[in-house]
């Protein structure tokens, strides 16, 4: 019985013991837990306390933003107005440059304008001073003088060569020539160089080269140095050579008219008939002179007043130019109106600055479809469409196949081309804003002939040009060759 009593009492101990082992166990438990709730929470009080210094500093941060902000945009009021400020200094700058830049181009039409007057007068007044002489003076030069003024006919010196001959540039008794070279053809070629000296020795105008001189020896004629070059080398801006602007291109094709109505109106009359853009030779300032008249052997004077005979270049015909009259190659008779022809094609070819192959047809068509722009070289600046369409109606009348149908050189030509040139050197140096409502009326009334037109015609002031001078309608003048 009490063994039982003490078994029992040693199963309710070792109950109590593994009770309290248990409870010892959960209370190490709860420790840990509560050990790592109180570090747990240490943690999130340094990240409330690390958050709420990142609001003090951020709430710092926007407190400065907001008091710089009234600073900044004043700054930035500031830096509009500098801005608005700098634009309007930009424009005005703009404005100013392009005013400078087309007083410059103003200047420099006034100046070339300037030069051909000048040298129209010295070669008026060089004339003049042989005409009064009886016949012009002419160096007598040898064949060493030539030898020596090409260089011993250097290769790099020669500026041209053709059918007629070659052409050197050289440098002869202290200015530079030109020195043409003409072939050899026995007793036919000795003759064609007499009559090419005896008609040039005799003719003079300002837009024809001058022949200088001459050597027998060498079968070769100087004349007077041009040195910039062919029309056709700067229409087809050939070595470097910058386009030409329709004002010159105009003022070209006023001295070429000029020179053919010269000729034309010799008696008998005379026929330059190789009249193309190489032929006409460009001096200082662009005045155009016309070349090779009279290279091909010429036709002496007849003298029985009653017979129309003719001085002119007897061109080959197998050389089928397009600058050449077609009935002149169908019969082989070469006319007055036969330069009337060339002179058409060559005031296209200043019109449009194309190739010359089809430039008849091609104007034509462009003119029928109203897209006359599309054939315009516009490389020349901006035209007087106006103009330049009546300009190209005249350049097609003077290519008609039939030469009856072709226009008369003085009143129809001219009479077109001088004023536009007048008006071109008056708006080059003259006020648009002093000039008369007369002359004003005066100078439009030759290139329009209705209100309609006359809005087109102001343009040819080139929107800022200069006109108040009155400007008086003139023929070219005729210089007549001497006939001693």
């Amino acid at each position: 019985m009490e063994s039982v009593k003490r078994w029992k009492a040693e199963e309710d101990a070792m109950e109590a013991v593994r009770k309290a082992k248990a409870s010892e166990s959960l209370c190490t438990k709860e420790m840990i837990q509560r050990k790592e709730m109180e570090e747990m929470l240490e943690r999130k009080k340094q990240e409330v306390e690390t958050m709420k210094n990142q609001r003090d500093e951020l709430t710092k941060e926007l407190r400065m933003v907001q008091d710089q902000r009234p600073i900044l945009e004043s700054q930035m009021v500031k830096s509009n107005c500098t801005v608005k400020e700098l634009e309007d200094k930009i424009i005005s700058a703009v404005e100013l440059l392009i005013s400078f830049k087309e007083k410059r181009d103003e200047l420099r039409i006034e100046h070339g304008n300037a030069i051909r007057k000048v040298e129209g007068l010295r070669n008026l007044v060089e004339w003049k001073a042989t005409t009064r002489l009886g016949k012009p003076q002419f160096f007598a030069l040898t064949f060493s003088e030539i030898n020596d003024a090409t260089n011993n006919f250097d290769p790099s010196w020669k500026i041209g060569e053709g059918s007629h001959g070659s052409v050197y540039k050289g440098f002869l008794r202290h200015m530079h020539v030109a020195i043409k070279m003409l072939p050899s053809y026995g007793c036919q070629g000795h003759l064609e160089f007499q009559h090419e000296v005896e008609v040039l020795s005799r003719v003079r105008h300002p837009n024809l080269t001058t022949l200088i001189g001459t050597c027998p020896e060498s079968r070769s004629l100087i004349y007077e140095y041009l040195k910039n070059g062919n029309l056709e080398d700067c229409l087809a801006c050939r070595k470097n050579t910058s386009p030409l602007p329709w004002q010159t291109r105009i003022h070209i094709a006023a001295e070429i008219c000029s020179a053919l109505i010269f000729l034309h109106s010799n008696k008998p009359y005379i026929v330059h008939g190789n009249l193309k853009p190489t032929n006409v030779l460009l001096g200082t300032n662009f005045v155009s002179k016309l070349s090779d008249l009279g290279i091909s052997r010429l036709s002496p004077q007849d003298e029985n007043p009653t017979n129309s005979s003719t001085l002119y270049n007897n061109t080959n015909l197998k050389d089928r130019s397009a600058y050449i009259d077609p009935e002149y190659l169908k019969t082989g008779e070469m006319t007055p109106k036969s330069d009337v022809y060339s002179f058409g094609v060559i005031l296209l070819r200043l019109l449009t600055g194309r190739p010359v192959l089809g430039i008849v047809k091609n104007v034509k068509c462009a003119l029928e479809k109203a897209n006359f722009n599309s054939v315009l070289d516009f490389l020349a600046g901006e035209w007087p469409l106006e103009q330049a369409k009546q300009l190209a109606h005249l350049a097609l009348r003077c290519c008609e196949e039939n030469r009856l149908n072709r226009p008369d050189l003085v009143s129809d030509v001219w009479s077109v081309l001088e004023p536009m040139k007048t008006c071109i050197a008056s708006a080059s140096t003259m006020n648009f804003e002093g000039a008369s409502s007369g002359s004003l009326s005066f100078c439009l009334s030759h290139f329009s002939g209705s209100d309609e037109r006359s809005t087109h015609s102001c343009r040819w002031f080139h929107v800022r040009s200069r006109c108040n001078k009155r400007m008086v309608e003139q023929r070219p003048q005729h210089f007549t060759h001497d006939k001693s």
